[in-house]
């Protein structure tokens, strides 16, 4: 695993540590796996067309199908209010670790035009996230003293 790689997944794992941040990530996951759409880093648009997103956008439409979110067209508020505002830091962390690894390692130059290396990107996303949620599940549970909170 590259140094990008561990970061980005760092990043993740501490976005998966919280209930809202693991929820959020889960919703991603099952966005990805199932919506047929390309996943994308930062606000990179497809030459070709079609339609694609990021990690957190495949979050938000997957939220939007399981009843999380309402149809605002506003993913960040959206995303915003399920994570508490303390946390949303998370987010954006996650976010910037995601696209630096996407431009750095995915990103190819093919004349003047830069291409995405679409399937590696998907895998490696989906990678990422399953490794940070099964990091957090297996995480143990502090233990707690009896009569000290």
């Amino acid at each position: 695993m590259t140094r990008d790689e561990t970061e980005a997944r760092g990043r993740l794992a501490a976005l998966a540590q919280e209930e809202q941040g693991r929820a959020l990530l889960q919703l991603a996951l099952r966005g990805i796996q199932t919506s047929g759409h390309g996943v994308t880093i930062g606000c990179w648009v497809k030459p070709t067309g079609g339609v694609s997103g990021c990690v957190f956008q495949h979050a938000y439409w997957q939220g939007i199908v399981e009843g999380t979110f309402t149809t605002t067209g506003a993913a960040s508020r959206e995303i915003k209010e399920l994570v508490d505002e303390r946390d949303f830091h998370l987010v954006m962390e996650a976010i910037r670790a995601l696209d630096s690894l996407g431009k750095r390692r995915f990103l190819r130059w093919q004349g003047l035009h830069r291409t995405l290396d679409e399937k590696a990107w998907r895998d490696t996303v989906e990678r990422l996230l399953v490794d940070a949620l099964a990091e957090d599940a297996a995480a143990p549970v502090p233990a707690r003293v009896s009569g000290v909170a």
